[in-house]
C-alpha cells in the first residue's frame, strides 16, 4: 500500500549533474559533489544506491556492486546537495566514469565525472630544462603542487633576477608579501630569455577590462600573466593544474596562440 503524499520516485526525483564536469584525481578515494531534485508537486521518498562505471568507447564497464548511500524523503521542488566519496582506479588519461544512481532497483539517473592522472605538473621539468624552475611563492599555493618537480625558490626581486632558472613560476601574492622591484626584475629576466608566468592576485576591476590571461613579449622573452582563479584549488584539481601547464607552455613558446580554424564544409 502506498503511502498517502509520497509519490512515485521513478517518475520523480532527477539526478543533477553539474557543468562543467566534476574533475577528480584517479587513484584514491575522491568526494564528488551530488545533487537530486523532485519536480514533483508531492514528497518523494526513495531508498538511494549507486554503481560506478568506468566508460571506455561505447562501453561501460562496471566498477564493483551497487552501494547502499541513504534513504531520504524529498520535498516537493526541493534540491539535495551532498557529497559521495568515490574509490577510482589509476588512469593514463582523461577518463570518464558515471555514477548511476537507483531507487531500490529502479534507475534514476546518472552523474558523469572525469578522472584524471596524478603528476600532471611533471611536464613543468623538461619546459624548465637542465636547471630547475624559479618558484617566487612566499604563502606556498604552488609549491604543494609541484610533487617531484625540481623548484628553486625565490625570496626577494634579486632573486628573480639573478636567478639560473630558464622558466619562472610568480604565485598570487597578496600586498604585504609582494617584494619592492619585482616588476622591473621580472622584465629584465625576461628579456635575457627567460620565460616567466606571473599570477596575478584577485583584485577589483578598474574601467578597462582585463583578459583572463596574456602574453608579454619582453626582449628574447615572453611573460604570460593570469588572474589567480586560472590556477584556483590547484593541490587538488586537474584543470587549474592543466591551466598551469599550458600558461607555462606559452611563456616558454612550446605552444603558441592561434586563430580559431574554418569550419569545414
Amino acid at each position: 500500500m502506498l503511502l498517502h503524499g509520497i509519490s512515485d520516485a521513478r517518475a520523480a526525483v532527477q539526478v543533477l549533474s553539474d557543468s562543467p564536469t566534476p574533475a577528480v584525481f584517479g587513484n584514491g578515494q575522491r568526494t564528488v559533489r551530488i545533487q537530486f531534485h523532485n519536480p514533483a508537486a508531492q514528497p518523494a521518498e526513495v531508498n538511494l544506491r549507486f554503481r560506478l562505471y568506468q566508460a571506455g568507447g561505447s562501453t561501460m564497464m562496471p566498477l564493483g556492486e551497487a552501494q547502499a548511500w541513504k534513504s531520504i524523503t524529498l520535498p516537493a521542488g526541493q534540491t539535495l546537495m551532498g557529497s559521495l566519496a568515490l574509490q577510482l582506479p589509476a588512469v593514463r588519461g582523461e577518463t570518464a566514469f558515471h555514477v548511476v544512481w537507483f531507487d531500490g532497483e529502479s534507475k534514476l539517473g546518472a552523474a558523469r565525472i572525469s578522472a584524471f592522472p596524478e603528476q600532471l605538473l611533471k611536464p613543468l621539468s623538461g619546459l624548465a630544462g637542465e636547471a630547475p624552475l624559479g618558484l617566487l611563492d612566499p604563502e606556498g599555493q604552488i609549491k604543494a603542487a609541484l610533487g617531484s618537480v625540481p623548484a628553486d625558490e625565490l625570496k626577494q626581486a634579486e632573486d628573480v633576477a639573478a636567478s639560473q632558472a630558464r622558466l619562472i613560476l610568480i604565485a598570487p601574492l597578496s600586498a604585504d608579501k609582494r617584494p619592492a622591484g619585482l616588476a622591473a626584475a621580472v622584465k629584465k629576466k625576461a628579456a635575457s630569455g627567460t620565460a616567466v608566468v606571473w599570477i596575478q592576485p584577485p583584485t577589483s576591476r578598474g574601467p578597462e577590462p582585463v583578459p583572463d590571461a596574456y602574453v608579454v613579449a619582453e626582449g628574447a622573452g615572453h611573460i604570460v600573466i593570469a588572474v589567480a582563479t586560472t590556477i584556483s584549488g590547484l593541490p587538488d584539481s586537474p584543470r587549474a593544474q592543466l591551466n598551469l601547464l599550458r600558461l607555462a607552455e606559452l611563456a616558454t613558446g612550446k605552444k603558441r596562440l592561434e586563430l580559431p580554424a574554418d569550419p569545414q564544409p
